[in-house]
């Protein structure tokens, strides 16, 4: 018996949800044609994340410098980096001092970090005074700011020898807020209700929200210029940053589609550690290399047959590889296509046992289509599960069971169809056509209204492209993790529903989705105080 679902909505048990696109034939509704509301955030200080501070360490002083491991600050629907939870304070303050204090020893022993000619002379303390500031701000600084960091040498040298006294400068610049935290409070002009980014803070949220790290020089100089608060050159830095954008986009997906289980789920399904590693290397190269190097599209990135693997993760998936390294493979275009078919995504969200159609499933459901779902508080899951279906009912049953039960069904029912149509992957991403602990057939064909009838995961990833909930989520999540706050959904916000038509008006161009975040005011007004 095939498993039927019609996407209605569904209100009670704290589940919330359809799939299918319920506007897609209503003419009434196109996109660009959502959102009503034209909303702006606060005036704003932003710590670097963990991430972005070492990465500035690195723009600063090169590779090798320590990596200093500092508190992370809460997430919001998997997203790092969210502005309002960064911050310094008494509990964590220490952390960064001590981290600090760790690269400005290692630098004393670099000479290359310093950009001295020589280190030890009183020439080198005016190079590092010249430029670390400027560099680290991510602005010019004034005179009186470089004869304060100076002046900090020569106050701790007269108690201490060089190498403290240097380290001390260095550390007095890392741990100062223009370092540590983002500036969005613009300059007060005619306008009573907003106020515009300064050129330098647009250089800044520029740098950070396209490529993951600071503002290069580039972006630098067009500050000077005062030429970022016109939205012609926001997109000539989009289009021309966009083959650097690839880190950004690993780190996007990675963190919406809530992957970083993956190391702990391969432990889980007794997963080498390299090839779990290489997993993620499919997954690194793939996402770069569709989106940031090809300029590529929503539709290429889950559908593509291809992928980068080595040898031994091609014999894991069962395709041929043409050498000895990380090489082009294609895969077998009836079993795999697209992200979501690739061990990183099913490994993720694997698990030992029958529990990959609710994982998988939630996975889409949840993450991907941005549906809340709330289980009661008190239920034992294993016990309901043995309740519903019995503890020899196959996958298929336990499906069924379940999305009909009064209790689970309610909230099963929504998101078990689509984790059943991933189950020809075993719970290591490999291709399974059977069931090894009891020889049963995988049974995966689903029907969703709205979407269509699929018995492989490829063609379901496929369709997802074009389901306005799934475009609909990416949009306002992407936004959400770009400027470190939810503006919401295309459905009632301007910003993001425009953004949301231009996409679909390049056929899912993630460049210009991004052109489009970044051209619209929102994206450099802030609210006055």
């Amino acid at each position: 018996m095939r498993w039927i679902w019609a996407g209605v909505l569904v209100l009670t048990l704290g589940c919330e949800g359809t799939i299918g696109d319920p506007l897609r034939d209503n003419p009434s509704r196109r996109p660009g044609e959502f959102g009503t509301e034209d909303v702006r955030f606060d005036a704003r200080l932003w710590r670097l994340s963990p991430q972005h501070f070492n990465g500035e360490l690195e723009r600063l002083f090169g590779s090798g410098v320590p990596e200093v491991v500092v508190p992370a600050s809460a997430p919001e629907n998997g997203l790092s980096d969210i502005a309002a939870n960064g911050r310094v304070d008494v509990g964590n303050a220490a952390v960064f001092a001590e981290g600090v204090r760790s690269v400005a020893t290692w630098i004393v022993n670099n000479l290359a970090a310093t950009r001295c000619a020589s280190y030890g002379t009183d020439e080198c303390v005016d190079t590092v005074a010249g430029w670390l500031p400027a560099e680290a701000f991510r602005r010019p600084v004034s005179r009186d700011e470089e004869n304060a960091v100076r002046a900090l040498f020569d106050e701790l040298r007269a108690d201490y020898d060089y190498d403290y006294a240097f380290a001390g400068m260095v550390r007095g610049v890392l741990l100062s807020p223009d370092f540590l935290y983002r500036t969005e409070l613009g300059e007060e002009g005619d306008n009573d209700e907003v106020v515009e980014l300064t050129d330098y803070e647009i250089a800044t949220l520029l740098g950070f929200a396209l490529t993951d790290q600071g503002p290069d020089a580039e972006l630098l100089a067009d500050a000077e210029r005062g030429r970022l608060r016109d939205p012609d050159t926001r997109e000539e830095h989009v289009r021309r940053l966009m083959g650097e954008t690839g880190p950004m986009w690993q780190r996007f997906f990675w963190e919406w589609l809530h992957m970083s289980t993956l190391n702990s789920q391969g432990a889980e399904v007794g997963l080498d550690e390299a090839l779990v590693a290489q997993m993620r290397e499919e997954y690194d190269v793939f996402v770069d290399t569709t989106i940031a190097q090809d300029r590529g599209t929503l539709r290429e990135l889950l559908t593509a047959t291809h992928s980068w693997t080595r040898p031994e993760l091609a014999a894991h998936y069962g395709s041929s590889h043409p050498g000895s390294g990380l090489e082009r493979v294609e895969h077998d275009a009836t079993q795999r296509g697209g992200l979501l078919t690739q061990a990183a995504w099913l490994v993720s969200h694997g698990k030992r046992g029958r529990a990959n159609v609710v994982r998988r499933g939630m996975g889409v459901f949840i993450d991907a289509m941005c549906f809340d779902i709330t289980p009661p508080a008190d239920l034992d899951l294993e016990a309901e599960l043995e309740r519903i279906a019995g503890p020899d009912a196959t996958v298929k049953e336990i499906v069924e069971a379940r999305g009909q039960d009064g209790t689970c069904g309610n909230c099963h029912r929504l998101a078990d169809p689509i984790g059943l149509v991933f189950e020809s992957f075993a719970s290591d991403g490999s291709w399974q056509t059977e069931y090894v602990a009891d020889g049963n057939p995988v049974e995966t064909e689903i029907s969703l209204d709205g979407l269509g009838t699929f018995d492989r995961a490829n063609d379901f990833s496929g369709a997802l492209v074009d389901d306005l909930r799934f475009q609909h989520c990416m949009v306002q999540r992407l936004a959400h993790f770009m400027v470190g706050i939810d503006v919401g959904t295309p459905d009632a916000i301007t910003w993001t529903s425009e953004a949301h038509a231009a996409f679909l008006t390049s056929d899912t161009s993630f460049e210009e989705l991004l052109v489009a975040i970044v051209r619209h005011p929102a994206f450099i007004e802030r609210n006055k105080d």
